[in-house]
């Protein structure tokens, strides 16, 4: 495994730490680098590192203040990269994105050439959310998801999430003391979610459940994954499978990679649910048809990568030919009867199967 993204926590970046992650991860990367591996950064930070100047004891709520707060500590983390990676000879470059970078596929395939080219100049990009203009709607929810997203754009073989515990465990290993840790996981599923927590600091977003949830994304992408912690585990000794964590295995899977986007890129808010003969028709390889839409949930306009359910259960993603509204007025309906309906219909199908994508 020669591509390999690493995602830090906050927790393991708070100024006060006794290790120096920044430090540690560079003196193992140099080597890396020296043996052709590609690596790619995802870190948080920048919130705490704006809470800190401002001399706050806690994460701010009020967004204005948040977002203040992120634009202050973004300027000082990346001179705390850019000054460590000097040292060892190495060139970083900061790059911040947005969930609208993944799920607008021109910004998409943009990032992507970005990311090659600086791949190609053996310079290290480093993301962060783009935390000191991102509203809600714009947000990804904490950088565990993010590096599962850069992950799958990339193609890379194996995210490693590196935290302040020693991986999954089968119980809460801060309330018990037989708690395990889970070395390896063969075929993760939702199930494992029971084992985690949302327990986080006063500086981080996310905890355990994130990572298996962003997990749970890499690996249906073909993706490894590792979570351990960060203070304790050497890179390389995870790469040979030698270290103290938890392995995710990836699926094995034959999917290219504008599949891949569709499928596990974040989707509009807006959803379709669909009916047993369409829920039918999509395992079959079909097209999903406005006769099989029972309703339309939310806003989105044409071209919009959005979710389809059956039985309360999201089931695939897909590009639609045709805005929330116009399904409203076409669903349960034959194509033949669309002019009855629509000034413009322009596509028998809602979405068609070279733009969907089955969960």
């Amino acid at each position: 495994m020669k591509k390999i993204v690493i995602k830090i926590s906050s927790n393991l970046l708070n100024p006060k730490n006794e290790i120096d992650i920044i430090a540690k991860l560079a003196a193992e990367i140099s080597e890396l680098i020296n043996e052709k591996y590609q690596i790619i950064i995802v870190t948080s930070g920048a919130v705490m590192y704006g809470i800190k100047t401002l001399k706050y004891d806690k994460k701010p709520s009020f967004l204005p203040l948040l977002q203040s707060a992120a634009a202050i500590g973004q300027i000082k983390l990346m001179s705390k990269y850019q000054s460590v990676f000097d040292n060892f000879g190495m060139i970083c470059a900061q790059i911040l994105v947005s969930i609208d970078d993944f799920k607008i596929r021109k910004r998409y395939l943009n990032l992507r050439n970005t990311i090659e080219s600086l791949l190609e100049l053996k310079v290290i990009p480093v993301f962060n959310e783009n935390d000191s203009i991102n509203t809600d709607e714009l947000k990804f929810g904490d950088n565990d998801h993010l590096s599962a997203l850069i992950t799958i754009m990339t193609n890379f073989d194996l995210l490693i999430l590196l935290t302040d515990v020693a991986g999954l465990y089968d119980k809460d290993p801060t309330k018990f003391e037989d708690a395990k840790l889970i070395p390896i996981v063969e075929n993760l599923n939702e199930d494992f979610l029971k084992y985690t927590s949302s327990k986080v600091s006063k500086y981080s977003s996310g905890g355990m459940k994130t990572k298996i949830e962003s997990a749970l994304k890499a690996k249906k992408a073909g993706i490894n994954v590792f979570i351990g912690n960060g203070n304790k585990v050497s890179i390389k000794k995870i790469i040979e499978k030698k270290e103290t964590g938890t392995y995710i295995k990836g699926e094995k899977i034959k999917t290219n990679a504008r599949k891949k986007w569709l499928g596990l890129s974040p989707a509009e808010k807006g959803s379709i649910i669909i009916d047993s003969g369409a829920y039918k028709a999509l395992t079959s390889n079909y097209s999903l048809l406005a006769s099989g839409i029972i309703d339309v949930v939310g806003s989105f306009e044409k071209g919009s990568l959005v979710s389809i359910y059956h039985s309360n259960k999201k089931i695939a993603q897909g590009l639609t030919n045709y805005s929330s509204k116009d399904i409203d007025l076409i669903k349960g309906k034959k194509s033949s009867t669309f002019s009855e309906y629509l000034e413009n219909y322009d596509y028998n199908e809602i979405i068609h199967k070279n733009n969907l994508f089955l969960l």
